[in-house]
């Protein structure tokens, strides 16, 4: 019997195992071969008024395929937006969406699939940041003068939206009343656009000379006015240009106020043109109602560009030109550009109420000019190495040369005992009435006396050459002496003279050329006296080109 027990025992363990076994069997056949992807929406980051940036990842296991990523999104829950198929890394995605609206809250979700099923992350939103006041730049002044500034200001941010108005507010740091007038604050609206430089310009006018300001620049949109950081300045004496061709713009409708001015900065042709204006002539040559007559623009420099500075001539780098300053009869005294390396033929034409120039120090060339009738002083920078200035008068620096004397001097002037050359147009229509050059004198240059006031010339015997029209249009000269070893007399050496009694010491005549005689005026040889020395009146008289002369007496 208790075998039997036993035995149904062993089988009844026996069948209780096989259940169990059967039954492990069938549940790891019911395992699927691999697990569905899995799919997460990530929280948006780097979020602008207008964009964001959502991201993404997708996590399968070894066996199962990658799907096909991308994202929806929209304004609400739908999310009716869906971007194209996205390139992933290790199943990451991102994508940056633009144009977006400000203060939106935008929906999205991360979507995937094969083709057969479509699989969704999280749904998530963000909110764009909202717009707001505009934000401002600095503000600075690009360029000014005694009564006027032009500054320039930029916007950093708009907020998001358009900019309705900008520009600036100007107030007296004194609290003084602007322009005279009953206004504490003046606002001047921008009305032109944004340059290249990120600046929006703006000229202040109507200012006082050496007066303090508060300017401080304003923006306005939709969502109100930001004011930015005030900018405290204080107008001088000066005119200070950032670019050239500005002159004109800044000095405004204060053209005719000036008398004196003083500019730093780039002038091109038509800054030249300006100055020419505001000293009185216009560019067709009439007259204006300018009043300018003193110029300093030491600190300025003349750069080539822009419109003519009159009818037909340009400005050139560094150079006065021709005419520049022509028929400017209201100029008095003008200090040049501290650059200039050149001052060309009648720069100052017919400037005749000019009485100063000064020529600074990189000045390596000049040519006189003419008509400048009240001119007593051209001083030179002592660092010139080729000029100097002696008494009022140009010279070489190694003062041998007189290179041209201020018609307008006056009284009694004695030429430097270390004179040996006199330029062309030296002596041109200078005042003074009596020349006795000293001994050493070698050379003077063609025209060196024309339409000068001069009464009577002494030459020395060092010097054996008269050039062309020396002394032509001398209208007043009478008396000339010639020294010793003179040797010849170019053409129209005394043309338009009047001349009454010419000495000549030299034995032998000294040759003439063709035309050394001939006058356009009434001819002197009829009435002048050729003083000659004692026993060669023969030799003058029998020489073709001396015996003109009806009057030969001998001393």
């Amino acid at each position: 019997m208790n075998h039997n027990l036993n035995l149904n025992m062993f089988h009844r363990l026996y069948f209780a195992f096989m259940a169990v076994l059967t039954l492990m069997c069938s549940c790891s056949s019911d395992r699927p071969d691999s697990l569905e992807p899995h799919l997460h929406t990530l929280q948006a980051t780097d979020i602008t008024r207008t964009e964001a940036t959502i991201s993404g990842m997708c996590q399968t296991d070894k066996a199962t395929q990658m799907p096909q990523l991308w994202f929806r999104y929209g304004t609400d829950e739908s999310m009716s937006e869906r971007s194209d198929v996205l390139d992933n890394v290790d199943g990451s995605v991102s994508m940056r969406l633009r144009n977006l609206t400000a203060g939106t809250t935008y929906y999205y979700m991360l979507q995937g699939g094969n083709g057969t099923a479509v699989l969704s992350g999280e749904p998530l939103s963000f909110t764009t940041l909202p717009n707001l006041q505009p934000t401002m730049g600095e503000v600075k002044v690009l360029s000014s003068s005694p009564m006027s500034v032009i500054v320039g200001y930029s916007i950093a941010d708009d907020g998001g939206d358009d900019i309705t108005e900008s520009g600036c507010r100007v107030v007296r740091q004194d609290g003084a009343d602007m322009d005279g007038g009953s206004e504490k604050q003046i606002t001047i609206m921008q009305t032109g656009s944004v340059s290249a430089d990120g600046l929006f310009r703006l000229r202040i006018g109507n200012l006082q000379p050496n007066t303090t300001y508060v300017i401080s620049a304003f923006a306005r949109n939709r969502n109100g006015e930001v004011v930015g950081e005030p900018l405290s300045y204080t107008t001088s004496s000066a005119v200070t240009l950032d670019t050239p061709g500005m002159l004109s713009v800044v000095i405004g409708d204060d053209i005719y106020k000036y008398t004196t001015i003083t500019i730093a900065g780039p002038l091109n042709g038509d800054d030249l043109r300006t100055l020419r204006h505001m000293a009185g002539l216009g560019i067709d040559g009439s007259a204006t109602d300018g009043r300018l007559a003193d110029i300093d623009i030491s600190g300025a420099r003349i750069v080539a560009g822009g419109g003519t500075y009159d009818a037909s001539r340009y400005s050139e780098d560094n150079v006065v030109g021709v005419g520049l300053f022509a028929s400017c009869v209201n100029l008095k005294n003008i200090n040049l550009p501290m650059d200039v390396v050149r001052i060309e033929k009648d720069a100052f034409l017919n400037c005749s109420s000019l009485r100063s120039i000064v020529i600074p120090a990189s000045v390596n060339d000049i040519v006189p000019s003419a008509g400048c009738t009240s001119l007593e002083n051209i001083s030179v920078s002592e660092a010139n190495t080729a000029f100097a200035s002696r008494d009022g008068v140009l010279m070489s620096r190694d003062g041998k040369s007189i290179l041209w004397f201020p018609m307008g001097k006056r009284g009694e002037y004695s030429l430097p005992a270390t004179i040996t050359a006199v330029g062309a147009y030296a002596f041109r229509d200078c005042s003074l009435e009596k020349f006795v050059f000293p001994a050493g004198l070698a050379k003077i240059g063609e025209c060196a006396f024309y339409n000068s006031k001069v009464k009577e010339v002494v030459l020395p015997s060092t010097l054996k050459l008269l050039p062309t029209g020396v002394f032509q249009k001398c209208a007043s000269l009478k008396t000339v002496r010639l020294g010793d070893d003179v040797e010849l007399l170019s053409d129209r050496v005394f043309d338009g003279c009047p001349l009454a009694d010419l000495y000549i010491s030299a034995p032998t005549p000294p040759v003439c050329s063709p035309n050394t005689f001939t006058t356009t005026g009434t001819d002197f040889t009829k009435t002048c006296r050729l003083h000659v020395p004692m026993g060669k009146k023969k030799f003058y008289r029998a020489n073709s080109k001396w015996n003109v002369f009806d009057n030969i007496v001998e001393e």
